[in-house]
């Protein structure tokens, strides 16, 4: 408690519409280790804060879902301080006294910005029900890689475990598992490793078994200008013949290098790049245009100026089509709906990659799986799908997600960006996804929370041992898994075991709306009650 010199400080005024002046809340502000609450004075608990009501007459918020707090002008009411949360959330707090100001705004400043992952709250939780430790425990176990890959009957006669990254001495940022094809040596999958940036080699992450077709994933070739590799080719070689049962007589593989192609230029020309096709053997390449960390950065933070200033819906729109953010998610989904059908309909194997192969790569093979195996879209199937392609594959959820005080160019919307990509597909397939809306907001909404340490690390080997110290998330919706269940699943049910149930995935402007259950959630605007409390009902349950 040495940084709270305040815990509690009287006469604060919370701000409820930051639309219109002089509309405030007075009451109380404690601060803890943890969160800060703010606590109406009696008679105010019937206001509202934006959008949300205020249950009980308080706000709470965690410290680690502040996203930036920032002094503003003087007024004749105080010091004012403005907090902008990960969450969407945006609070106007006014200090009678510039010294309490100055107290909270250092005490927040630390708080919110833990300096090493001993120090975020998920290592210090501990609830108090035993059946709560129990099964929040237990999620930590519920992804096996070869339980997952027996579904694609791997290994077997085309496919292979490889025991070369077992201790991370191949590549650090991938898993312990890597399955490979069965014609690849330990020659080739060591000389692929070598000669892609960050080690991350050609790896398989899902067989479409009605084709025999593979997605495979991995980083940009470190072709340069004039540079190529035997080994490497031979591994692309290796993933194109393992399809055995593909219609397509000249069994091809597709590249699909999910970069603008003047990033693809620009990375070759600094040593890295694409991969040149004279090179390989029945291969195509596929160039789509997604673009990099900083552009969704900045994307997502012209779509937050716009929920936080609009004042009419020609506003909204408006603010909405200049943030280029709906334009993003129709490329991930177009993209996606290409290598569904490279993989379903033409029966070829398809090898995704960006630069470093754990943002945009991630984004696109897990819609690809959803969008080919409804097993993925229930939710038992889903979380198996975050573990493998998010988790192990390495996206770096501590740096993208801002959870510890590092380099903020880093940080990006990646993950959410995926989750607004799924919400785009349960709104067009509202009968084919077992869980619901208010699911991916929560999932979300504890991703920032910290609380679990399910997302704590960049990558699996940093994650090690948190098991035995932390929580898993995936517990935590289990024992609260009636609040997600979706009560239009049921058509796509029967179907859920075997592959086939492929879903027509529409990338039309008029199919691509803005997520108003989680952008718009403590908008007065737009009236999203939706999902308003999620927040504070999450904070309150554990």
């Amino acid at each position: 408690m040495e940084f709270i010199t305040r815990p509690k400080i009287e006469n604060v005024l919370l701000q409820r519409n930051l639309r219109v002046s002089k509309n405030y809340i007075s009451g109380t502000l404690f601060t803890d280790l943890l969160t800060f609450i703010f606590k109406c004075d009696e008679g105010d608990e019937s206001t509202t804060t934006g959008l949300a009501s205020i249950p009980r007459g308080e706000v709470q918020v965690p410290h680690c879902q502040i996203e930036s707090i920032n002094r503003m002008n003087l007024t004749p009411s105080g010091t004012p301080l403005y907090i902008r949360c990960k969450t969407f959330l945006v609070l106007k707090l006014i200090f009678r006294r510039e010294r309490d100001a100055n107290d909270f705004l250092e005490a927040i400043n630390h708080l919110s910005r833990p300096k090493r992952i001993q120090d975020i709250s998920a290592r210090n939780y501990r609830p108090n029900d035993l059946h709560c430790v129990a099964l929040r425990s237990s999620g930590w176990h519920m992804f096996d890689f070869t339980i997952e890959y027996s579904r694609f009957g791997i290994p077997g006669n085309n496919w292979k475990y490889s025991q070369l990254n077992e201790r991370y001495g191949l590549c650090p940022t991938y898993p312990k598992w890597l399955f490979v094809p069965t014609e690849a040596t330990g020659e080739i999958v060591v000389g692929s490793a070598k000669f892609r940036s960050q080690y991350r080699l050609p790896a398989l992450s899902y067989l479409y078994t009605p084709t025999g077709a593979a997605i495979c994933r991995s980083s940009q070739p470190c072709v340069g200008l004039l540079n190529r590799s035997a080994f490497d080719e031979k591994m692309l070689s290796c993933i194109r013949s393992a399809n055995k049962r593909g219609s397509n007589r000249y069994n091809k593989l597709y590249i699909v290098d999910t970069r603008p192609k003047v990033n693809a230029l620009v990375n070759r020309a600094g040593g890295k790049g694409y991969e040149d096709v004279k090179n390989y053997v029945d291969v195509l390449y596929r160039n789509f245009p997604i673009q990099n960390i900083h552009v969704m950065r900045e994307s997502m933070l012209r779509l937050r100026n716009a929920v936080e200033s609009a004042i009419t819906s020609d506003a909204w729109n408006e603010g909405v089509d200049d943030s280029g953010w709906l334009s993003h998610l129709k490329i991930l989904l177009e993209t996606a709906k290409f290598i569904s059908h490279a993989v379903a309909k033409e029966s070829c194997s398809v090898l995704i990659h960006c630069s470093d192969g754990w943002d945009r790569t991630a984004q696109t093979s897990s819609l690809s799986q959803i969008i080919l195996d409804p097993y993925y879209r229930t939710l038992n199937g889903f979380q198996i799908l975050v573990e493998k392609e998010w988790l192990a594959f390495g996206h770096k959820f501590v740096d993208r997600c801002a959870l510890l005080d590092r380099n903020p160019d880093e940080a990006s919307p990646i993950f959410l960006q995926f989750l607004d990509a799924v919400h785009q597909l349960l709104y067009q397939f509202p009968t084919s996804f077992e869980f619901n809306e208010r699911y991916l907001v929560t999932l979300y909404d504890m991703l920032t929370y910290s609380k679990f340490g399910t997302f704590l690390g960049n990558n699996e080997r940093e994650r090690e041992g948190l098991d035995e110290r932390t929580f898993s998330i995936w517990g935590y919706f289990w024992e609260n898994i009636g609040e997600f269940i979706n009560p239009d699943y049921g058509q796509a049910r029967s179907t859920v075991e075997s592959p086939g149930s492929i879903l027509e995935v529409s990338i039309e402007p008029r199919d691509v709306i803005p997520w108003a259950s989680m952008y718009c959630r403590y908008d007065i605007v737009s009236q999203a009650k939706t999902a308003g409390e999620i927040d504070v009902e999450v904070s309150r349950r554990i």
